[in-house]
């Protein structure tokens, strides 16, 4: 089998007029050029006139000379405009939207390092400054580097066991969230040659989109239920609510982990703070390491001193201001988003 992976849609590979004359080409062009070349392209995503970071990251990184060379070496760079005042003709705008769709991106700036058929190795989400692009070139080019190894091992003569080995090394290299999309003929051809899975990546992939749909479930709950209002209005049955979701069978950790969160920032507004101690200590032994496991043992942390300012207060009741501060404006919370 030579052809095991799978490439870009001819949609994609549709030139995009529009982008700015400073940074960009078009992506077909470019494609076919880092394929000449044996580079890849890095696919910037970016609201131009609208996105805070996106104009500051390409001012303060993205348009130093050292920056542009440091990524040429290995990436032909393609601008993909999403701007909020600049006119687009409808060709234009439902291209991008197709990149942005496949691609998965849900912020911007984000930075997607990819091969010449436009799959993806590496992906950056956010600002980033210029000695961080650098080490995120450098990342990608060596991923890239690994990658291409990797294709020219399997389209050579292999046994059963060097293929799968082969296949398992690359799915490795990649970004796990780009495999359904843009290399699903790889892991299908796995799924013949590891059929016990003995691997781990169809299970990795399967935990992944089962953490989604609980993480989307859990925050359809919290929307359906308008459980950070509730909170302020009726805590013990806001506290039962986030109890009963606890005990659903099947639960990661990381759903637990967000609900114990939840319940503890619920108590600690209530001034429950003798309360506070066992569910944050719950949620740092399921994941210690994960942002929410890092919040949990900061508070847990600080607990001495939480008591010491709220254990006295009603529930509700506010701490004292200290001497000439200024009342904050009470906002309502998010709930976390969900990882990719």
């Amino acid at each position: 089998m030579n052809i095991i992976l799978l490439p870009i849609a001819a949609a994609l590979l549709a030139g995009i007029a529009g982008a700015s004359e400073a940074w960009s080409t078009n992506p077909a062009e470019a494609m076919q050029q880092a394929a000449s070349q044996k580079k890849g392209v890095m696919l910037e995503f970016t609201g131009s006139d609208w996105c805070g970071a996106c104009i500051m990251q390409k001012k303060q990184a993205l348009s130093l000379p050292r920056v542009q060379e440091g990524i040429a070496r290995s990436f032909i760079p393609v601008e993909l405009d999403f701007p909020r005042k600049k006119q687009q003709d409808e060709q234009t705008k439902a291209s991008l939207e197709i990149y942005k769709k496949s691609y998965d991106i849900t912020g911007f700036p984000t930075l997607v390092f990819a091969d010449a058929q436009g799959r993806p190795v590496h992906t950056v989400i956010g600002y980033n400054n210029p000695d961080q692009v650098m080490q995120d070139a450098e990342k990608a080019a060596e991923t890239l580097k690994t990658q291409q190894s990797l294709m020219a091992k399997l389209a050579g003569q292999l046994t059963d066991q060097q293929r799968r080995d082969t296949l398992v090394q690359l799915l490795k290299t990649v970004p796990q969230s780009s495999i359904n999309t843009f290399y699903k003929p790889a892991l299908e051809e796995l799924a013949k040659l590891d059929p016990e899975a003995a691997s781990g990546i169809r299970a990795g992939l399967e935990r992944k989109e089962l953490l989604k749909s609980q993480r989307e479930a859990l925050f359809k709950m919290f929307r359906q239920n308008d459980l950070f209002t509730l909170m302020e209005q009726k805590p013990d049955e806001a506290l039962s609510m986030l109890d009963g979701y606890m005990s659903k069978d099947g639960l990661l950790p990381e759903i637990k982990q967000t609900i114990l969160l939840t319940k503890a920032n619920l108590l600690i507004q209530q001034n429950r703070v003798n309360e506070v101690e066992q569910p944050l200590k719950e949620a740092v032994a399921l994941l210690p390491d994960s942002s929410d496991g890092q919040v949990c043992s900061s508070l847990l942390k600080n607990l001495p001193e939480l008591k010491k300012e709220r254990g006295h207060l009603k529930p509700g009741e506010q701490p004292p201001l200290p001497p000439g501060a200024i009342p904050a404006i009470r906002m309502q919370p998010n709930p976390p988003a969900a990882a990719k």
